[in-house]
């Protein structure tokens, strides 16, 4: 009997709920479809802003409709911001009404636009604000809140905006010419020595070994992430036995922290395992900078 009491009690509840209307409640605010913006990065363009050559940089991004068959704006209007200050919100391009658009934007507009040159670290969030059909307003970087409202921004395949950064970005033009070891944990170069860098395409660099029967080291840049490897590879011989009797020596990488270019400072770290037919020495740091 304590058991069909309760059913009949969440059946009442239920039915109070669903015989609930709209206009029983003057306070529930009508619902609007607003259109969603989708808009997504030319990869085929600049990724990040080169802090050493902001000028330079020049980026196309796709303004879309993240739902293409439900409801359209009246217009979109491509804004931007600089390091999350939505104080000053800046308008790139107005009045976009057909979707797909690419947009362009570069370093020179950018200055121009916030007053001010571009520095390391600076970040640049562009959205839309969306106007509907019937006049209505929404922002994409307003006063206070979170545009378009919270969680919409989290949904699956969606983006609502992109962001360019300015970073210490790799050239390889930069990495050609003479460094100086900072730091040589193996000791086949010296600290304080001079050694030559050459460049093998647009992400390898070429290091001559100073031992006999030597191999340029081949270092691999990540150019995203200006984080750095070296395959296994010989390197050279430090001479016949009886003085060095374990043959050639091979050089690779070790993943960590210690593999890396600065651009900005001129510096390429790698942390290199030697090892021989016979075994391995450890790994040892080796650190060189720009002269």
């Amino acid at each position: 009997m304590k058991n069909i009491k309760i059913i009949y009690s969440v059946f009442i509840v239920l039915l109070s709920i669903v015989s609930c209307r709209k206009d029983d409640n003057p306070k529930l605010p009508d619902l609007a479809k607003v259109p969603q913006p989708l808009i997504t990065k030319d990869e085929s363009t600049d990724l990040v802003i080169s802090v050493q050559e902001p000028e330079t940089f020049n980026a196309t991004f796709n303004v879309d409709l993240h739902f293409k068959d439900n409801v359209k704006p009246q217009k979109f209007d491509v804004v931007a911001i600089k390091n999350e200050d939505k104080s000053k919100v800046v308008t790139i391009q107005s009045d976009i009404t057909t979707f797909p658009t690419k947009v362009s934007i570069t370093g020179p507009q950018l200055i121009e636009a916030f007053g001010e040159n571009i520095t390391l670290g600076d970040k640049f969030d562009i959205g839309v604000d969306i106007t509907t059909e019937d006049g209505k307003k929404y922002q994409a970087y307003p006063p206070v809140g979170v545009g378009y409202g919270s969680g919409v921004a989290g949904q699956p395949g969606a983006s609502v905006a992109v962001r360019y950064e300015a970073v210490c970005q790799f050239d390889i033009s930069q990495y050609v010419g003479t460094f100086v070891v900072v730091e040589d944990e193996w000791d086949d170069f010296g600290v304080g020595s001079t050694v030559e860098l050459t460049a093998n395409g647009e992400d390898e660099l070429l290091l001559e070994y100073p031992i006999p029967d030597s191999s340029p080291i081949t270092i691999k840049v990540n150019t995203g992430t200006n984080s750095v490897s070296v395959a296994r590879q010989k390197i050279g011989n430090y001479g016949p036995p009886p003085d060095w009797p374990y043959g050639d020596v091979f050089a690779q990488s070790v993943p960590g922290l210690d593999n890396y270019v600065a651009p900005c400072d001129g510096v390429l770290s790698v942390r290199l395992s030697y090892t021989v037919a016979a075994g391995g020495f450890g790994d040892f740091l080796l650190v060189l900078k720009k002269q």
